[in-house]
């Protein structure tokens, strides 16, 4: 990821970027150096502070509970649920009997939201001129939101078909 940050802000210095409409306007432009990079490390040192604060002073603050309970070598425990992150994947891969179609589902959520960037082609690179891209948008967002909340759900008949769906 700090690789690809690197290579996002030499991208930035060299082509600079655009405004939000995403009409290309050669007038009024500031350059990227000094005044986007200054802003850029500033707000990467006040998360920088922001996240040592949480490591350093409360570093169980954002713990789960179940990670305090001692190990059973002899009792798996009832409900093991993945992190946040994983959640909406660990759902298709529950929704799906076939162990192949679960894991060719979740490729293909992954697959769908690498080439999202590409089905775009027009010359204005803005979301608002395009209201059905943005209907699209908040419905994945919302599949996302649903399927994590089912992926920590215990395995029932109710919540395998919610995530079928």
């Amino acid at each position: 990821i700090a690789g690809l940050t690197v290579i996002h802000l030499a991208l930035l210095h060299k082509d600079g970027s655009n405004n939000p409409l995403g009409v290309d306007s050669g007038v009024d432009k500031i350059p990227f150096y000094p005044y986007f990079f200054v802003k850029d490390l500033f707000a990467f040192f006040c998360f920088l502070l922001f996240f040592g604060i949480f490591v350093f002073y409360f570093p169980n603050s954002l713990g789960h509970p179940d990670n305090y309970i001692p190990a059973d070598p002899m009792q798996t425990p009832a409900h093991i649920v993945p992190e946040w992150y994983f959640l909406p994947f660990y759902a298709i891969l529950r929704s799906i009997p076939d162990k192949f179609g679960g894991v060719a589902a979740m490729g293909g959520s992954l697959l769908v939201l690498l080439l999202i960037p590409f089905t775009n082609t027009s010359e204005i690179r803005s979301t608002a001129f395009r209201p059905i891209f943005k209907i699209f948008y908040w419905l994945i967002v919302a599949d996302f939101l649903i399927l994590g909340w089912i992926g920590q759900k215990p395995v029932k008949d109710v919540f395998v078909l919610v995530g079928q769906i």
